[in-house]
């Protein structure tokens, strides 16, 4: 009989323990995180912060539709939350879904005028959406919100680049360096303008490049390559 008592109470011993475990699953951890924010909202069911907690609860968990439609619920409720139109304009993005994208990154930099990485990832969108002169504009205000925003500075050298002005675009790819001399990206674009109209300073930028980041860098190969083509007479 003792042994039997012994077997019982580890089986009970076990059967609870998997019953604990199963509750901390990463499903039932959201599953009670949810339904924590929607007690709360039944409780106050106008309340935009609530709505931008639920979004938050729902995106940490990877339920896209239902964040994006909190948020969108959150802006209905609460027009100047900007925190939530950048959320909704990211999550827009990744849908593809451009033009909505813009404009929810229009309202956020509206409500939140010194938000730089608002106006920089509107820029980015803008350039998508084939339209330069306004990314212009948001990247010159992204910097002017932050002056030492070096990829504000790198995309905005280049809209200039493509436009072919480029001793904007120089100064601007310089800037970036200058903030950030460990952004490979710059030094690519940077000698990118210098090719085909100045040797001398693209090998310049290439071994300097070369030096800073070393032969493992994933440009380096390129880097290396254009060294030995600007060598050939």
């Amino acid at each position: 009989m003792k042994i039997v008592g012994v077997v019982a109470c580890l089986a009970f011993l076990a059967g609870c323990g998997g019953q604990e475990e199963e509750a901390n699953t990463p499903r039932k951890r959201a599953e009670a995180e949810i339904s924590q924010v929607l007690r709360a909202l039944e409780v106050n069911p106008d309340a935009p912060l609530l709505h931008f907690q639920l979004g938050q609860t729902y995106q940490k968990h990877g339920y896209v539709d239902s964040a994006r439609t909190a948020f969108e619920r959150c802006v209905e409720l609460y027009e100047s939350f900007a925190e939530a139109h950048l959320q909704l304009a990211q999550i827009y993005y990744e849908e593809g879904d451009l033009e909505r994208s813009v404009r929810a990154y229009e309202q956020t930099v509206r409500f939140d005028a010194g938000n730089a990485a608002a106006y920089n990832n509107l820029g980015f969108v803008y350039k998508k959406l084939d339209r330069p002169e306004e990314a212009v504009k948001a990247y010159e205000r992204a910097i002017a919100a932050d002056s030492l925003f070096a990829q504000a500075y790198n995309n905005l050298g280049q809209l200039f680049k493509n436009r072919e002005e480029h001793e904007q675009a120089i100064a601007l790819f310089r800037r970036a360096i200058a903030i950030k001399p460990d952004f490979p990206e710059v030094y690519i674009n940077l000698a990118g303008v210098y090719e085909g109209r100045d040797v001398d300073e693209e090998t310049s930028v290439w071994q300097t490049f070369l030096a800073k980041f070393g032969e493992d860098q994933q440009y380096s190969v390129h880097a290396r390559e254009r060294l030995a083509r600007l060598k050939t007479p």
